[in-house]
């Protein structure tokens, strides 16, 4: 009898459970003891064996070191669970996805809450921009993993946590990092980037300033882009008690084309290719985005802490598409206010974090259509396809509770209920387009509970369940497939209930595990679909099944040689799934989902052994199982459904000082073998234009600089 998925996973997950070499905690520790790491994406002061979650922390040197820092791709390839699409497109952002959520995202980053040193970067509509995050300065990156809705409302199939984090210096520092490349196959196509930071004493604290270009073209045709970024930070004491944070950040992005995506005839004739209408109408953005945002904190008697956290944005956005161009602008503000206590019940200590997360957003949204000119050029016509403005109001209170059952075991409940208004207000309204403002009200109540059981430093078990809700964005309301103004009133929002089960820990001292099983019961997937390229319109899917496994490893064989090794298995199949399109009825019941590996390995090793005096080398591993670009295709067609891939990443460098200076070189090779593979996909896409494909081998080299403590 042919042994069930779930039988599989569970052996699997029992065997690597068990104390076992080369398995690697969430937490990312290194072997040897630390003080107990507490995590900021768990909206908590906790130690990590006390919280009930999956939780991975990424640490600086495997953000950056030796790396291009294009995207977060290269930070979280080795984090099990996530899966990061590269599409090489920069005015479409990748496609990043937690246990399945925000992998059909379109464009911008979708199902996941994202944070800059605790400032959002996701809206109150559910959509995240990564303009202002400067990967190459990112201290460290947490990832919670599963439901997180109770802690963060829309959009919290997960958490992804970026710190800065500037440390006080002795006296003013300044650090520069420069890289250049070029692709193989293009060997006219070069890249480079560049960053400089400067920090400096600011009484007790620190102040510092970080500016980064990547200029950058592609190996594609219509790929190049031009990224700038301005980000400072201030971090003092006001007083015994008090402390203040705060960040202004500018990302200007004069230019970002968008080659678009390709049919599979057109990948096997030239995948560096571009389609014409890209390319004739300039299809891209050029952006500005300028965000501030400060927070403040005060120590409480107790070990309590009082916290809260203003900030704003806007947003100048210019994206012309091969259908239409749009000029958005934004405004974003909004207020997060928390409070911790720590109480006695009976012999039990509980504490209790209670708080409210207040944001707004207000977008002027004007599409103009395009001149009717011989070769589609992208003259623009003065008549208006759409004149609205958007406003979208959220507002959550919550409130989380742990419990101490003993030392060794925290029961944690939390609960939030998030109001969330959408009004469109139509200024487009003639005798033949009617007035189509109107408004949509969502709400949801979200709970979670889950239990942590440490019986020794060593191992940490745990289990929860939770909710979590998704609601469409003001672009996907707009987006309706009868072209008029005002938001599309048969969209729902995504809600699920997420269960989990996972242990972590460490063996002896040189190797240490992570293992969680996860399923997650969606009702009305947000499902994107193309009439005409690359306009994406929205309909939501009957129910859903998430489930799967992740593993990770972390080893250290002998001093000075590591070796991490991840997997994911992935089952993401439609329940009930049943729609009618151009005549045609399709019932897409057990189908798998779209857009996602089932299978995704992830292998690094590293060698930077005392012998060597300050020299390391790295090599990347990455596998990639092939998966449909569509919900309709057939599942054994070849037109519609990715190949298998691997991938070969290598790195070497030194780092020590010379002359009173820190310096480290470095050589990279992505992709080291060449191989020709598909990045990401376009799901659903209009004229079977899914695939966007990876560049082949592309070399690069580049110094680091360092002056001052």
């Amino acid at each position: 009898m042919r042994p069930s998925p779930w039988s599989t996973i569970i052996g699997v997950a029992w065997l690597c459970g068990r104390p076992a070499y080369g398995q690697q905690p969430d937490s990312a520790l290194p072997s040897h003891v630390l003080p107990p790491l507490t995590v900021s994406a768990s909206r908590t002061t906790l130690p990590l064996t006390k919280i009930p979650l999956a939780i991975h922390i990424v640490e600086r040197d495997r953000i950056s070191r030796g790396r291009p820092t294009w995207g977060l791709d290269e930070a979280l390839a080795g984090v099990p669970g996530v899966y990061v699409a590269n599409r090489y497109n920069f005015s479409q952002d990748q496609r990043i996805s937690i246990r399945g959520f925000g992998s059909r995202s379109a464009f911008a980053v979708r199902g996941i809450k994202v944070l800059l040193d605790g400032i959002p970067q996701t809206l109150p509509d559910g959509q995240g921009q990564l303009t202002n995050v400067e990967l190459g300065e990112a201290d460290r990156i947490e990832v919670l993993r599963g439901s997180s809705s109770s802690l963060f409302g829309n959009a919290a199939g997960g958490v992804i946590s970026i710190w800065t984090n500037p440390r006080v210096p002795e006296r003013i520092t300044a650090d520069a990092r420069v890289v250049v490349g070029r692709f193989d196959h293009r060997p006219d196509r070069t890249w480079s980037k560049w960053q400089s930071t400067t920090a400096a004493r600011l009484g007790a604290g620190v102040a510092q300033l970080t500016v980064s270009r990547l200029d950058y073209e592609g190996e594609r045709d219509h790929s190049a882009a031009d990224l700038r970024n301005l980000n400072t930070r201030i971090r003092f004491p006001i007083g015994p008690e008090w402390f203040l944070s705060a960040l202004l950040d500018v990302g200007d992005d004069p230019r970002a084309d968008n080659p678009g995506s390709l049919t599979g005839a057109e990948l096997a004739a030239n995948p560096d290719t571009a389609p014409v209408l890209n390319v004739n109408r300039h299809a891209g953005k050029d952006v500005t985005q300028v965000q501030a945002g400060a927070t403040l904190r005060r120590s409480l008697s107790g070990d309590g802490e009082l916290a809260v956290t203003v900030f704003g944005l806007t947003r100048d956005l210019k994206n012309p598409i091969t259908t239409t161009y749009i000029d958005l602008q934004r405004v974003d503000y909004g207020l997060r206010a928390t409070v911790t206590r720590a109480l006695r019940i009976g012999r039990l200590t509980q504490r209790t974090t209670a708080g409210v997360d207040f944001q707004r957003q207000r977008d002027q949204r004007l599409n103009w259509n395009y001149l009717n000119t011989p070769g589609d050029s992208a003259l623009r016509d003065t008549t208006r396809a759409l004149d609205q403005l958007e406003r979208v109001t959220e507002v959550g209170p919550f409130v989380q509770s742990a419990l101490e059952l003993s030392p060794q075991t925290t029961l944690t409940a939390g609960l939030r209920y998030d109001w969330v208004r959408f009004d469109v207000q139509d200024r487009l309204v003639t005798a033949l387009n009617p007035d189509d403002s109107g408004d949509r009200l969502m709400r949801s109540l979200s709970g979670s509970l889950g239990i942590a059981v440490s019986p020794s430093d060593a191992l940490t078990v745990y289990g929860n369940v939770g909710s979590s809700f998704e609601t469409p964005t003001t672009t996907e309301l707009a987006n309706r497939p009868d072209t008029a103004g005002g938001f599309n009133q048969a969209l729902r929002p995504q809600t699920a209930w997420n269960y989990e089960i996972g242990a972590r820990g460490r063996f002896a001292a040189w190797a240490a595990y992570s293992v969680a099983l996860f399923q997650a019961d969606v009702r009305g997937e947000l499902i994107p679909y193309e009439i005409a390229a690359p306009r994406f319109y929205y309909r939501n899917a009957g129910s859903s099944r998430h489930r799967g496994v992740e593993l990770g490893t972390d080893v250290t064989p002998i001093p000075g040689v590591s070796v991490n090794i991840t997997w994911t298995y992935a089952d993401y199949r439609f329940r009930r799934y049943s729609f009618t399109t151009g005549g045609q009825a399709f019932t897409l019941d057990g189908r798998e989902l779209p857009g996602v590996p089932k299978h995704w390995l992830h292998l690094t090793l590293r060698a930077h052994p005392s012998i060597a005096r300050g020299a390391w080398a790295e090599v990347e591993q990455t596998y990639s199982s092939g998966y449909l670009a569509g919900d309709t295709v057939s599942a054994s067609a070849t037109n519609a459904r990715t190949s298998a891939w691997w991938a070969t990443q290598l790195r070497v460098g030194w780092a020590g000082e010379l002359g009173g200076m820190r310096v480290a070189p470095f050589l990279g090779v992505n992709n080291v073998f060449n191989h020709r593979y598909v990045g990401s996909v376009v799901i659903n896409a209009a004229r079977d234009r899914y695939y966007e494909p990876a560049p082949g081998r592309n070399v690069y080299g580049g110094l680091s600089l360092g002056a001052g403590r």
